[in-house]
């Protein structure tokens, strides 16, 4: 089921915990501690797309990755 965009909870607070995470907090009270590996296997960027092998995602060089900056980009993205 999708949800509707206006009934996605509004981002409160961010913040870059460099190098290695960034917090978030959302007006309904959740909150989330998300690691640069996280962000970085989860890109749709070109270069963290990895073939599958038996159905799993083989994922190599992503532990020591780290965010050395966040630039807001548009009402809601953010280009790090």
């Amino acid at each position: 089921m999708s949800r509707a965009v206006g009934d996605a909870p509004r981002l409160i607070r961010f913040a870059l915990k460099a190098p290695k995470n960034v917090e978030v907090e959302f007006a309904n009270g959740s909150q989330y501690k998300l690691p640069a590996e996280f962000l970085r296997v989860l890109s749709p960027a070109v270069d963290s797309k990895i073939r599958s092998i038996s159905g799993e995602k083989v994922i190599y060089g992503r532990r020591h990755v780290g965010i050395m900056s966040a630039e807001p980009v548009g009402n809601y993205g953010v280009s790090f």
